[in-house]
């Protein structure tokens, strides 16, 4: 349970990663979404709800403006029935909410069917009242959801503003020490990842937390599940701690420790999964399971020999320039590269790779520039004005911006294949 909130996979298909990789604002009518976001808002009282649905609209506009479909069960209406309805299919699933998490003061004896999970609407709802007792509010606990719920394969569960999930406990309690949080995150994120085929799980205390994990999801799609987590404005690097997670091979549990209400320092933020994959990998890897192989993951890109512009690890980093468009691809966010560092010709299929400025953004290369390599005056990039402003806040007018450019693994994705999110709802 949180007591007060101040402002203080994702089976993407291909064509999710060509929608987002050009900018779209929203899906064109007729088309395919490029992914489903479920959002759930539990009964936390008749004065806090109202804020909590603030908080899942924020969430639900990010998901929009970026053409996601999003499915609501909001209180009074989010009950059981309602809940596996919006999260059948769902790439991305929200939770806010009452938590109850375990270790926690009232039992040492967890009950599957009622913590790790979420409080919804109950037997007999009234409004936003959350009284377990009257049967207002009703805990569904790892067991229920791992029996019931239907969301895509590799999906991502995000928990905000609900207790006990990324770490802290309740407000009236002591703040938790890092063992105590580190089996809570563990074992509420067990069930998602164990026996759903979660691909990641987050949980946020943050005001907009989740609103800003959603955006910086499906906005960069290549970006490792890690750098999903440090781009949220509150991370602080000296205050995470990372641990190999006791119950999924392979995973880890971090904790994020740091002041955050009214200045009280515990664990708001967590994350657990494998902190190096993405929602591209595990829709390539989650499609190709799903379709016996027949349709191939993307591709890797080249090998980048050493010349004249350093690539380490992949990473290639220098001044960028712009210019107006590309043929056939006016007004849309583009890049020209040297042929040196996966330049393409005219008219070649494009190649795809996440360039940093200000913020990341997984582009279209359609072309080539000689960028005067091997001058002074070099370039690695040549940005559209559009993928230009997507990435950085500069002015055009600055002329050159330092950026980085991923170039490991080059992604091209083919036509958009002809499979669903999932069991659609």
């Amino acid at each position: 349970m949180r007591g007060v909130v101040r402002p203080a996979l994702l089976l993407v298909t291909l064509l999710a990663t060509v929608v987002a990789g050009f900018g779209a604002p929203a899906t064109a009518q007729g088309a395919e979404p490029i992914a489903k976001v479920a959002i759930i808002v539990g009964p936390v009282g008749e004065e806090l709800t109202p804020v909590y649905i603030a908080l899942a609209d924020a969430a639900a506009t990010a998901a929009t403006e970026r053409g996601a479909e999003v499915a609501k069960a909001y209180s009074p209406d989010a009950t059981a029935e309602n809940v596996l309805a919006a999260v059948e299919g769902a790439n991305i699933v929200v939770y806010l909410g009452h938590g109850v998490g375990t270790p926690n003061p009232y039992s040492n004896t967890p009950n599957p069917g009622v913590v790790n999970g979420w409080g919804l609407n109950g037997p007999r709802p009234n409004g936003h009242a959350d009284s377990y007792r009257d049967g207002s509010l009703r805990y569904y606990g790892e067991a229920w959801i791992a029996e019931h719920a239907k969301p895509a394969p590799g999906w991502v569960m995000i928990y905000s503003n609900a207790c006990y999930a990324p770490g802290a406990g309740e407000g009236q309690h002591d703040p938790a020490d890092e063992t105590t949080a580190a089996e809570r995150v563990s074992a509420y994120s067990r069930a998602p990842l164990a026996e759903l085929g979660a691909s990641a799980y987050f949980a946020t205390d943050f005001y907009e937390g989740a609103a800003s994990l959603v955006g910086t999801l499906l906005d960069n799609p290549f970006l490792p599940y890690g750098d999903v987590f440090a781009a949220d404005p509150h991370f602080d690097p000296d205050g995470l701690a990372r641990f190999a997670h006791p119950a999924v091979d392979g995973a880890e549990t971090w904790l994020h420790r740091s002041a955050y209400f009214e200045g009280k320092v515990d664990y708001w933020y967590a994350f657990a999964g494998d902190p190096d994959a993405s929602l591209s990998g595990v829709a390539a890897a989650s499609v190709a399971a799903a379709t016996d192989g027949r349709v191939a993951t993307a591709p890797e890109g080249p090998t980048v020999d050493e010349g004249p512009i350093p690539v380490v690890d992949g990473v290639a980093t220098g001044k960028a320039s712009s210019y107006a468009a590309s043929a056939g691809y006016e007004g849309q966010p583009t890049v020209a590269l040297p042929l040196e560092i996966g330049g393409v010709r005219a008219g070649d299929d494009p190649g795809w790779v996440m360039i940093c400025a200000d913020r990341c953004a997984s582009l279209p290369v359609v072309d080539s520039c000689p960028c005067y390599v091997g001058t002074p005056d070099q370039r690695v990039a040549n940005l559209s004005h559009a993928a230009w402003e997507l990435i950085s806040d500069k002015p055009l007018a600055e002329g050159l911006i330092e950026v980085e450019i991923r170039l490991s693994p080059m992604s091209r994705p083919p036509a958009p294949p002809q499979w669903g999110r999932g069991p659609s709802s």
